[in-house]
Formats: structure tokens, sequence, C-alpha cells
């Protein structure tokens, strides 16, 4: 049996497990954007610095972790099934995010916030209309990034039965069964072409959108 006869006998399955995979993937790196965002902001304000540096250490070393022991350590302390791999998922797709973020906000230029304080504009000002747009380019760098991350990460989940494509690879592996191993592996790496080029396109038109921004501001 070849893949694209596998394919054609089994299209009810393999929709059901691609859809499995589309919903921990939007789950948990929906909730990986906003905090990463949110949590970049944070740690690059003045008056956070020394706490930001321990969350940097914190999130880093769960990328230093391989993601298959990750998802185990969750295993251990959560059980199996759809939540522990969608948090699991969320922390190993955070990392890109905040340090994205970060490094985007703080290679703003200093001269150019002073400037704006010194035209009235508040801190708050600053952050939404110049700093924020400066770094747009950084932050969906950090966004697309975590989203290919995510969607090939999440094969994994299928050791905790969390469902998803990596079902169908795993049971192609104990069975030595490389059509269904390719049957699995080609859907995760059309989803993750698919999204890293939505969100290419989605990058041109913000950042540019937000560079428009920030000179008009």
């Amino acid at each position: 049996m070849n893949i694209f006869t596998y394919l054609l006998e089994n299209p009810d399955y393999i929709l059901e497990k691609t859809f499995q995979h589309i919903y921990i993937f939007l789950i948990s790196w929906s909730f990986a954007v906003i905090t990463g965002i949110f949590s970049g902001i944070f740690i690059t304000r003045e008056k956070n610095k020394k706490i930001g540096r321990i969350i940097l250490v914190i999130i880093g070393i769960t990328q230093s972790v391989p993601s298959i022991a990750v998802i185990a350590l969750f295993f251990l302390f959560m059980g199996i099934g759809f939540i522990t791999a969608a948090f699991a998922l969320f922390l190993y797709s955070l990392v890109p995010i905040v340090f994205n973020t970060a490094s985007g906000l703080i290679s703003v230029d200093g001269n150019v916030k002073e400037a704006a304080l010194g035209m009235g504009m508040t801190k708050k000002d600053i952050l939404f209309k110049i700093e924020i747009p400066m770094a747009m380019p950084s932050v969906f760098s950090g966004i697309r990034n975590s989203a290919v991350i995510n969607i090939a990460t999440a094969t994994v989940a299928a050791t905790i039965g969390a469902g998803g494509l990596g079902v169908i690879i795993f049971t192609g592996l104990s069975h030595f069964n490389a059509s269904m191993i390719f049957a699995g592996a080609v859907p995760v790496s059309f989803l993750a072409l698919s999204i890293d080029l939505i969100l290419g396109f989605l990058e041109k038109k913000f950042t540019s959108e937000g560079l428009k921004i920030s000179e008009e501001g």
C-alpha cells in the first residue's frame, strides 16, 4: 500500500486527526501569542527589569528541554489528554514570542523615545504609537517561529492521548508502515507551510501599516 492508496481509503480518519491537530495548535498557540507579547512588553519596562531577567531565564529553560520531555513532565503531574498537551505546547511556543517581542522593543532607538517625551507624549503613547509599531517585524518573526514549532511539536501530543496527526505517524512507526507515517507527516508539513505563508502575508501588511502609524505619530 502506497501513501496515495492509504489517503484515498482513509479520508475521514485523516481529516479527523487533522482537525484535532489544528484545534490543539490554535488553542495552545493563541494563548502563547497573547501571553508572550504581554510578557515581552512587561519585562522591557524599566521598573520590571529585575523580575524580567528572571522570567527570561525561566522561559529559556523551557526551550532548552526537548519537547517530548516537556510533555512527559506535565503528563506526570496532570495526566493524559488534551489539556496536558495544550499546556505543554503553550509553554514550548512561548519562548520565541517573548524573546522577539522583548528584543524588538529594546532595539527601538532611545533618542526617538526621548524626542517623543519632549513632544509631550506619555509613556503609554510611546509604547503603543512608537515602540510596538517599530518592533512589529521582530514580534511577527517570533510569532511565525512559534507557530511552526507548535505545529511540528503537536505531533508528540499523540503520545499522551491528545490526538492529532501524530496518532497516524506513531501508529505507522509501530507497524513499520511507511504509508501511514507519510500520511501523517505530509499534512503536518502542509499545515506548517500554510500557517507560515498566512502569517508572512499578515506580517507584511501589519508591519508596513505599523511603520506608517509610527511615522504619523
